[in-house]
């Protein structure tokens, strides 16, 4: 027998990971071993950073206001990043709160997605952003709306902004924005003169939005929150807030010691509790039209303003006119971690929880 030699071949193929950019808010993301892509020197506060833009698909009749990071409102868009206007009227085409991001394949650019959905269409305004270190001014192009793509909504954005640690921790200049009087009527529900009343009652959860994590890196605490009725738990007794750092409890805001007033930067309607140790629990209201329940992110307390806590609470009863108190009150299902179903007496809504929003409206 002759023997025979086999000679195996390895081949061993080295095949190069995804670039992937994890979200840190409605402004930037960050790309593992490359940096932070922070988009918030650009967008403006209040006001669309780039309006009135033509696509340049011809079969588009539409035009587009376009923002990033804040949200604007233009006549039917309230609190958007995109407004598409066509024969006179306006969509939303994206809210800041609705933001994912991803990695194109073959450019390696970044991808942002800002969703709308106003019950029956799902919208999408979908920005790709293009690295340009020599683009010290933003630009952006409208493609606009295909036929065979129908609801999305293609924009480039080109900046140094858009690369990799280009912008990070780039100080933004607000746009000033007229502040939102709304006058309290009460714990629940204030009144803005001309636009209607602000009405809490159908959403607020009977007891307390539990184990919220802070997204402040130098926080270490979690919270609890309510909006309307205090809540007792532990050592904190009718509060509106109650945060929990190494096991001990401390109550951040008081359901009975509250005001109405507006954010200095967004303009948008805020509650202040008053705390134990001269404390206060800001909470902003953010109208957005697609959450027909509720959303509250916990940004925690700041290095920089010590005993005041942060948070943002989204829903469309956060805008004037929308929701009234004889809608029930909704009791949540809700998960620090991931998105779940929040059943009302109307509607069905989402209650989420981003444990790694850093942006912060108040800064």
């Amino acid at each position: 027998m002759v023997p025979i030699l086999l000679l195996v071949v390895c081949l061993v193929t080295t095949v190069a990971s995804q670039d992937t950019c994890a979200p840190l808010g409605p402004c930037s993301c960050e790309i593992e071993g490359k940096g932070i892509v922070d988009l918030s020197s650009i967008g403006k506060i209040g006001v669309a950073a780039f309006p009135s833009l033509t696509p340049s698909i011809s079969t588009d009749p539409s035009s587009y206001d376009l923002n990033v990071c804040y949200g604007f409102s233009k006549n039917r868009c309230q609190n958007t990043t995109c407004c598409q206007s066509v024969s006179g009227t306006t969509f939303a085409c994206g809210y800041p709160s609705q933001v994912d991001y991803s990695v194109d394949v073959g450019t390696n650019n970044v991808i942002m997605t800002y969703k709308s959905n106003d019950g029956t269409i799902q919208r999408s305004a979908i920005i790709t952003l293009i690295c340009d270190k020599s683009a010290k001014t933003a630009t952006v192009a409208a493609q606009g709306e295909s036929r065979d793509d129908r609801d999305n909504y293609r924009f480039t954005l080109t900046s140094i902004c858009a690369c990799p640690g280009g912008c990070a921790g780039t100080t933004l200049q607000p746009t000033t924005v007229p502040p939102v009087i709304c006058t309290r009527k009460d714990a629940c529900s204030c009144e803005v003169e001309g636009r209607g009343i602000i009405d809490l009652h159908s959403i607020a959860k009977q007891g307390a939005w539990t184990g919220l994590t802070s997204s402040m890196g130098s926080d270490p605490s979690n919270y609890s929150l309510a909006v309307c009725a205090g809540f007792n738990d532990g050592a904190c007794h009718e509060a509106s807030c109650c945060r929990t750092t190494n096991g001990t409890k401390y109550t951040c805001g008081r359901a009975n010691a509250f005001s109405f007033g507006n954010s200095h930067n967004t303009g948008n309607v805020i509650i202040e509790y008053l705390g134990d140790d001269a404390g206060v629990t800001v909470v902003e209201l953010i109208c957005d039209m697609s959450v027909y329940g509720v959303k509250v992110v916990a940004l925690g307390e700041k290095m920089e303003v010590a005993n005041a806590y942060y948070f943002t609470l989204s829903s469309r009863c956060a805008c004037p006119g929308l929701c009234s108190s004889d809608q029930g009150i909704t009791t949540a299902i809700y998960s620090t971690t991931q998105s779940v179903t929040t059943q009302t007496t109307q509607t069905t809504s989402i209650f989420r929880i981003y444990s790694r929003f850093r942006y912060s409206p108040f800064s």
